[in-house]
Parts: structure tokens; C-alpha cells; sequence
């Protein structure tokens, strides 16, 4: 089924409505001096963090104290207009960080970080891709290309990193100046063969030269396969093994699941090669294959970050854009509600959301009242650099908190007017409340125009209380087909004081007792449940997880994650997968290969080729001699049977 965004408007439950809980109960306020071993930065006071404009940043604790560390690398014109930092600051658990310099990790700025698992050991690890030199700039002969760059680094969960050499990553970039997508690479596992997986958008420049015109670097979204912990390859057909992903730049790509049935759909949105605003969805197939859904109408959009959140409860997520629709001239902020069905429907939000460009999104429950809020920063309609919190009031209503501009909402807080940067809602002092920290070009504060702060949730002062961990889901249960070695893990929904049970989030980890290899969703602690990073996309609303796994002895885990990002302990069993009729193959005189949907035969003598699929369905049976291809009709694991003279060979294919 093809998605479809419906043009209707909702009306009546979606109208504005500030029945429920006001912003009143909100409050931050801005932590002065947060970086302890840090001294002055040029005209700035000493302990600020390194300020910083166009470039992403991730949260994740790289070194498994419970505390949830920060990344990002730019430059800080305080101290030099030409160099790039790379700044790893430590979180002490004290309400404190202090900056590290931790090689091998290389400066890279206009980036997108992402903490990740990369090998299954149980430790974070990063990926970054961006330009080494903040000046970097399309040139006739190319000699600037070896500013692009893209690492891969392996941690050790104690503080150190190794860089992988070749990690298989082409290095793209997402734009070199403001207004641009800084959520441009997502990580999930969307095969689930147990490995986290990327995708990325971006300028593909090594094959710009190859264009007419210099200046028009290739616009691509990349997806990339996680093999077995050690690379990442490039997929280059995944639109049922047929296609690439269509190319854009200037936007996002998001990882996550849409439709609700345990699989990561993938959401792009961008400037496309034909100079337009564009956005698809792209449906996963669970076969390793998506299928392309309808383009976005006319919230395709440019020179911002689009994502998605579950904003009504329902455990499905809306579509949340923001952008310029450079084919209207007009900047937009809209959500579209998720009907559950592969389609959307753009809401009625009245006059509440401005309309951005470089809007920057992060998502979590501020107030404790079990409902998704928005902080976001960017570039108004009619308001300069602004930073807006949008706090849920149900139904999809919300009210601001925090403009600065004049302050025109008259609300009773403001946060400083940061756009183009980074937004993130992270509990940094585990004290149960979702704190807000941003980076980012900036209007008053900064005689530079450059920001990055930290602001304490102060909600306890208005008598909200402490966010606690929600209950681990009971009733866990395995399924395992014997011929496929598909194994189903599900299990019964867990509770929480605030979030409802239909918009818990769930973690799974699958551990291989012989490797020791951990598989997980979302890299969390399985002692103490603790969620180690700040981008959830990966989580499922489901309550079930299919994976196939080779045969072994294994222990499993499941947590709830509520809309906070709070994690459960983890509920925990064990089961083992027996050899499957996929694992015990003979090969025989017949020379069988194959690869893209086709199977390559070469036989001596007259024969029968049977195939079947991963269910054990025969979906081939036909006499074949000499040489010759046979097609099928999907991507998938096959168990080819040829049949010569009485005799049966068996044959293994990945098509």
C-alpha cells in the first residue's frame, strides 16, 4: 500500500483548545558556568562550553557511568576563525562536564555525530561525516575534496576509540553554510540481521566533476548496511532491489518506525537535483527492500530538520516538518497525524507554530504529564532566531513557552534566540527532569552570533514531580520457525505514573551466549536499564521483534521507554535456535550463483531446479540445461535444490 498524505485539516478535537495544562508549570533556567576545567574563550567568561554554530551534536554515555556525555565538533570564532574543535565533554555526574581531547577523533564540522553500536560489544561508539576545514568550497579542479570526510570509531566503553580504517562510509557532507538539515544521518537496524545500520543525505561531491556545472555536487541518500560489526556497505538498489533512494540534500533522513509493525520505514525530505522542495517514505518491506510510498506534497521541505514523534499517544509517530517550500517561497512548520494506515494528515495548528527555516527539533515530556513536547530553534516567518518550546496539551494542541523575540507570546519564559544549530531535551543530572541544551547561530548574547548553552529543567519548583522509571514489560515469549530460524520475541505492554501504555516505547536485546555478542535497538545498560543515548527513533511501539539468528544459545531483554526517554529494567529470558534446513546445504557437481533477484545455472546435463524462500515456500520448479539465469521475484535468503541424474545438491543464496 502506498502512503498517501491527505490534504483534509483536522477540525473540532484539533482545534486550539488550552484546556489541559498551561505552560505555567514550565521553567528553565540557564546554567552559567557548566564546563569546570574550561578557562575563558577569548571576550567570553570562563566554563562556558566551546560555542559553535552550524553543526549537529549527540548525546550518549561513551564510557558506561550512567551519565550521558555530549559530542560536537566546529569552530569557535573566540578563539580562532579558521579552526575546527572537536569537543568531547565528560559528564561528571555532578551537574559538571569537563572537555577532553581524546584521540584518534578528528575535528569535522557542518556534521551530523551518532552515537551507536557498531560491533555488539555493549559500548558506544561514533560516526561522523562533515568537512575537515570549516572554509571548504566547491572548486573547478576538485582539490578541495579531501576536506570531506567520514570516520568511524570504535570505543571501548572506558573513555578510548579506534578509528576504523575503512569503514565503507563515502564521505558527503550536508552543507557548508547555515539553514541546513543537522539530522541528516539515522542509525537503526532496518534488516534486523542484528546489526545498527545507517542512512545519510547529503553532496556526494567526489562525483561532482563528472556535471556540466562545477558548483552542482551530486544529492544523495545513502543507505548502509552494517556487516557483521566490522563495515558498512552501500546499498545501491534498496527501493525493491531495483532503485536508489532518491537523492536530496539540505534535509534530513530518519530511521524509524511508522506504520507500527516492528520495521524502520525510512523518512527523507530535502532539495532535490530538479531544484525543488521534495520528501518520500519509504516502507520497509522486512525483506531488506523498501518500497517507495507516495512523494510528500507540499511539506517537502528545505534548509531545516524534518523528524517524527509520537504526539497524541496513539504509538504511532506524526510527521513533524519545518523548512522553506522553496517552490512557494514560504516557510512552514507543519505536523501531520499518522492514521495508522501508511497515511497522514496535515493538522490545524491555528496560529500556534511559526513557520522556519534552520529549525532544529528534539522531542520528550517536560512537565511530567505524559505528553510529547517540542523544543525547536530557528529562523520565524516573522520573528528573527528564535528558540520555541511547544508544550502538549492533548489532542494535538499545544502552547509556547520560551520565545524570545520581543517576547511576543507573553509567556512567562524565554530561552535565548538560537537557530541553525543543534536543540536536544536530555536529563544530564539524572534528577528526572528533561533539561534543555542547544547550540547555534544566534541574535543577542554572543557579539560573535554564536551559542551553546545548558538550561536546568526547573519544573520541581513548581511542585511537578521527578520522572520515574516506568514498569518492564511481563509476559515475555519466543517463537522460533525452524525452517527459516526466524525468531519472534514478544511480550506483554509495561506501565508508567504519566506515559499511557499506548505510547511506551520498547527496547529489545538479543545476547549470543558462545560470542558474547549483544544486539540491541537502542544501545541501553542491561544491568540497570539505563538508556545510553539521546536519539530514540530506533525504539518500536510494538510489542513484538522478529530477527533471524543463527543457531546458538542465547539471552534476550526487553524494557519499556517512556516519553521522557526513561528506561525500565530490562525483563529477561533465554531460548535456543537449532540448526535450520537454510544452514545444512550440500553442493554438488552443478555450478549455482547468483545475485540482484537472479539465479546464475550451469549444468552439466539435463536437471530440475527447485526453489523456495525463507518460509520454506516453493516459489520455482522448472527443467533447465547447459547455462542460463533464473529470476525471482524479491530479495531474500533462497535454498536452491538442483536435480541431475537422481541426484540432489543443495545450494545457500543471498539474492
Amino acid at each position: 500500500m502506498r502512503s498517501r498524505i491527505l490534504l483534509a485539516l483536522c477540525i473540532g478535537t484539533c482545534s486550539l483548545s488550552l484546556a489541559a495544562q498551561t505552560a505555567s508549570n514550565v521553567k528553565f533556567s540557564k546554567i552559567a558556568a557548566p564546563v569546570t576545567n574550561q578557562g575563558a574563550q577569548g571576550n567570553r567568561p570562563a566554563g562556558e562550553f566551546y560555542h559553535a554554530t552550524y553543526t549537529g551534536a549527540a548525546w550518549g554515555d561513551y564510557d558506561n557511568d550512567g551519565f550521558l556525555d555530549l559530542y560536537y565538533s566546529d569552530r569557535n570564532t573566540h578563539i580562532s576563525d579558521n579552526t575546527v574543535f572537536n569537543n568531547l565533554y565528560h559528564n561528571s555526574g555532578d551537574g559538571t562536564f569537563t572537555r577532553i581531547l581524546r584521540a584518534p577523533l578528528s575535528s569535522t564540522a557542518f556534521s551530523c555525530p551518532v552515537w551507536l553500536d557498531i560491533n555488539n560489544d555493549g559500548n558506544l561508539d561514533l560516526v561522523v561525516s562533515g568537512l575537515s576545514n570549516w572554509h571548504y568550497g566547491w572548486n573547478e579542479d576538485g582539490s578541495q575534496l579531501g576536506y570531506i570526510r567520514a570516520h568511524a570509531y570504535l570505543g571501548d566503553g572506558q573513555g578510548g576509540f579506534t578509528e576504523i580504517d575503512d569503514c565503507g562510509i563515502r564521505p558527503i557532507f550536508n552543507g557548508h553554510t547555515g539553514g541546513k538539515g543537522h539530522n541528516w544521518v539515522s542509525a537503526g537496524d532496518y534488516d534486523h540481521d542484528g546489526y545498527v545500520d545507517l542512512v545519510m543525505t547529503g553532496f556526494d561531491d567526489i562525483n561532482r566533476l563528472n556535471k556540466v556545472h562545477f558548483e552542482d555536487a551530486m544529492r544523495v541518500v545513502y543507505l548502509y548496511r552494517n556487516i557483521g560489526g566490522t563495515r558498512f556497505e552501500l546499498q545501491s538498489t534498496p527501493v525493491m532491489g531495483e532503485k536508489a533512494l532518491r537523492g536530496l540534500t539540505d534535509g534530513s533522513a530518519v530511521l524509524a518506525d511508522l506504520d507500527g509493525d516492528g520495521w524502520l520505514d525510512l523518512l527523507t525530505t530535502g532539495y532535490s537535483e530538479k531544484h525543488m522542495s521534495e520528501g518520500y517514505i519509504y516502507w520497509n518491506n522486512g525483506d531488506g527492500t523498501f518500497s517507495e510510498g507516495d512523494p510528500l506534497p507540499v511539506w517537502a521541505l528545505t534548509s531545516a530538520s524534518s523528524s517524527v514523534a509520537d504526539l497524541d499517544g496513539d504509538g504511532l509517530p506524526e510527521l513533524v516538518l519545518t523548512g522553506i517550500y522553496y517552490d512557494a517561497g514560504r516557510k512552514c512548520f507543519t505536523i501531520c497525524k499518522n492514521n495508522g494506515d501508511r497515511t497522514f494528515t496535515a493538522v490545524d495548528t491555528g496560529d500556534t507554530f511559526e513557520g522556519i527555516d534552520g529549525g532544529q527539533l528534539a522531542f520528550g515530556d517536560v512537565n511530567q504529564d505524559g505528553r510529547t513536547d517540542i523544543l525547536v530553534g530557528g529562523h520565524g516567518q516573522n520573528h528573527e532566531h528564535t528558540t520555541w518550546l511547544y508544550v502538549n496539551q492533548g489532542d494535538l494542541n499545544f502552547e509556547v513557552y520560551g520565545a524570545y523575540y520581543n517576547d511576543p507570546f507573553g509567556k512567562l519564559g524565554s530561552f535565548s534566540r538560537v537557530t541553525h544549530g543543534s536543540h536536544h531535551l536530555i536529563d544530564y543530572d539524572n534528577d528526572g527532569y528533561l533539561d534543555a541544551w542547544f547550540l547555534g547561530w544566534c541574535n543577542g548574547g554572543c557579539s560573535n552570533g554564536c551559542l551553546t548553552e545548558l538550561w536546568h529543567n526547573d519544573c520541581a519548583g513548581k511542585d511537578i514531580p521527578a520522572n520515574t522509571s516506568p514498569s518492564a514489560p511481563a509476559g515475555l515469549a519466543v517463537t522460533i520457525d525452524r525452517a527459516t530460524s526466524m525468531v519472534e520475541l514478544s511480550w506483554q505492554p509495561g506501565s508508567d505514573d504519566f506515559t499511557p501504555a499506548s505510547a511506551l516505547r520498547y527496547n529489545a536485546y538479543v545476547k549470543n551466549l558462545s560470542t558474547g555478542e549483544c544486539s540491541m535497538l537502542v544501545p541501553a545498560d542491561t544491568l540497570s536499564g539505563f538508556v545510553k543515548v539521546s536519539a530514540l527513533n530506533a525504539a518500536i511501539a510494538s510489542q513484538a521483534y522478529r530477527l533471524r539468528l543463527p543457531a546458538g544459545n542465547y539471552a534476550w531483554g526487553v524494557q519499556s521507554i517512556d516519553t521522557s526517554g526513561r528506561g525500565s529494567h530490562f525483563a529477561k529470558g533465554t531460548f535456543a535456535v537449532q540448526s535450520s534446513a537454510l544452514d545444512r546445504v550440500t553442493e554438488g557437481s552443478a555450478h549455482i550463483s547468483g545475485a540482484k533477484r537472479r539465479i546464475r545455472y550451469d549444468l552439466a546435463t539435463m536437471g530440475n531446479i527447485c526453489v523456495y524462500d525463507a518460509q520454506g515456500k516453493q516459489v520455482i520448479n522448472t527443467r533447465v540445461n547447459g547455462c542460463g539465469t533464473i529470476s525471482v521475484a524479491c530479495i531474500g535468503i533462497y535454498l536452491v535444490t538442483v536435480t541431475q541424474q537422481g541426484k540432489t545438491s543443495t545450494y545457500k543464496l543471498a539474492l
